[in-house]
């Protein structure tokens, strides 16, 4: 079967690797399709470090990468543990936000938290404010508030998934025993329950925070142009009119996808070191 797959796999690391060396070639100053021809280069990569634009780019993406895959991560273990070990209801329509393309997820998003939408119009018919429109801005604001729920509702349900799914293939007679020999509910949760869905834990974990460090459309449509994210600008510097900036923005997606590698890297091996029941692996 490998030898059978071999020409195809070979076509397949041809064009991916062209165009990631090609990429990377171009950051590197090697752009003579758009004029640009200073090979090799750093001051694409040393941009990043002097445009204060992209540092706070940079700063927003981590701000709103981070307590996204927290909340998502906390709200998905405590789902998981709580979703009954056989599959039932309510584990089909906690996959429905699984299907849900991010594009649409927004669309929801915003159709909820908008000024006139669905939240608005239920708090002005309770009376707690007057009218829709003085609902807070939670969707286009600094605060970023539309990211982070948009992001949590579609990684809650992947991460109660795989939490899940780890605890019904889990001994479960590990939790009987030690509740015969005393162990109270938040001991067997702690020593027994936890360990054996930290590996699914850290999983999720890695995944989620690859997508929020580098995801694009729900902090372009949601940003509201006052919360660029380094995939942002770097989409925004690769769709400017000027051709001579595209080796800008490919620095700055090569940037992007190091941290995102180094950050999943250490994200593992803390895991792998401190998490019970992952620890030693």
């Amino acid at each position: 079967m490998a030898l059978g797959l071999g020409p195809a796999l070979a076509l397949l690391a041809l064009v991916f690797g062209a165009a990631l060396f090609g990429s990377l070639a171009q950051s590197l100053g090697h752009a003579p399709a758009y004029g640009v021809e200073a090979f090799p280069t750093l001051r694409y990569y040393r941009a990043l470090f002097t445009d204060p634009a992209l540092a706070l780019a940079a700063w927003r993406t981590l701000t709103s990468a981070l307590p996204a895959t927290a909340l998502g991560l906390l709200l998905g273990t405590a789902l998981g543990l709580a979703l009954p070990p056989r599959r039932d209801l309510a584990s089909s329509v906690l996959q429905l936000p699984l299907l849900v393309p991010y594009v649409v997820a927004v669309a929801l998003t915003t159709s909820w938290l908008a000024g006139g939408g669905v939240l608005a119009r239920l708090l002005a018919a309770a009376g707690v404010i007057e009218a829709p429109q003085e609902l807070p801005r939670l969707l286009d604001g600094r605060a970023g508030i539309g990211v982070l729920i948009t992001l949590v509702w579609k990684q809650m349900p992947f991460t109660a998934l795989l939490v899940a799914a780890v605890r019904t293939g889990a001994d479960a007679q590990l939790e009987e025993v030690a509740r015969v020999f005393g162990a109270s509910r938040a001991q067997v949760l702690r020593y027994v329950t936890l360990p054996q869905v930290m590996p699914a834990v850290l999983a999720a974990a890695a995944i989620t925070l690859a997508y929020n460090l580098g995801a694009l459309e729900v902090p372009l449509l949601l940003g509201g142009g006052t919360r660029d994210t380094l995939a942002v600008s770097a989409w925004r510097v690769y769709t400017d009119p000027d051709a001579t900036q595209r080796p800008q923005a490919l620095a700055i997606a090569w940037t992007l996808t190091l941290g995102v590698v180094l950050a999943v890297a250490a994200l593992l091996a803390a895991g792998r070191r401190w998490l019970p029941g992952v620890a030693g692996r």
